[in-house]
């Protein structure tokens, strides 16, 4: 395969992928693929104000406020008083943390289904591969955050994460 055909290929796996778990993903919330992004994010880094919580998603400040009023409705989230009275930071509610949960469960199965037909040895390598594509691609810390908010952190331990990884060398001495 030649290297125009090997990059389509990955381009059109990488979309397939991503419309696969934003569909699976967007299920348990009803708020489409950003409404999930917020809540696996907001499960990692709780209590994050609106202007934090807006990088990952990639909104602007208004509509992150929308997404979290639509997710506050939903009885997904609650807002709460920053420790230093000058925000509100966004909290996730048992339903929130449980539907979190759910969406990461999702993520794993279409990951699985996808991934299903390659030997171990195969995934391996993948994984290698993939990890060495994602180093280069990585520009800072909000890219990082942007490309990880549906990642389930707990596979991903320390000092292994491609993204992460990237962003350490990317970062100022």
């Amino acid at each position: 395969m030649g290297g125009e055909t090997a990059a389509n290929v990955v381009g059109a796996l990488a979309r397939a992928l991503v419309d696969a778990i934003d569909e699976r993903a967007a299920e348990p919330v009803g708020q489409g693929a950003t409404g999930a992004a917020a809540l696996v994010h907001l499960s990692k880094y709780e209590g994050e104000n609106i202007n934090a919580l807006r990088t990952p998603l990639d909104l602007s400040h208004p509509g992150c406020v929308r997404l979290v009023d639509r997710l506050e409705e939903n009885n997904l989230v609650a807002r709460a008083e920053a420790p230093d009275g000058r925000a509100v930071t966004v909290e996730l509610t048992p339903g929130g943390a449980a539907a979190a949960r759910t969406i990461l469960r999702k993520r794993q199965q279409t990951l699985r289904d996808a991934l299903g037909g390659l030997s171990a040895r195969e995934l391996g390598l993948l994984g290698r591969l993939a990890g060495k594509v994602l180093t280069r691609m990585v520009h800072d810390e909000p890219h990082a955050l942007r490309i990880c908010r549906v990642c389930d952190y707990r596979v991903c331990p320390d000092g292994v994460c491609p993204v992460g990884i990237a962003v350490e060398s990317a970062a100022p001495e």
